[in-house]
């Protein structure tokens, strides 16, 4: 099974998930991204809210 992998605007910061690279920033149209490697904690700060503990 895949994970999401988390992908940060170079331009503007923007945090982008999905399962590959996103072809432009939603925020600022973008198209450098650095992505988050695993192990940073990005799963955990990016889903607490679905897991109830805000």
């Amino acid at each position: 099974m895949l994970g999401l992998r988390y992908f940060v605007c170079e331009r503007c910061d923007s945090v982008h998930s999905g399962l590959e690279e996103p072809a432009a920033c939603a925020r600022c149209a973008a198209v450098a991204f650095a992505e988050l490697p695993a192990g940073t904690g990005a799963d955990a700060y990016f889903t607490r809210g679905l897991r109830g503990d805000r």
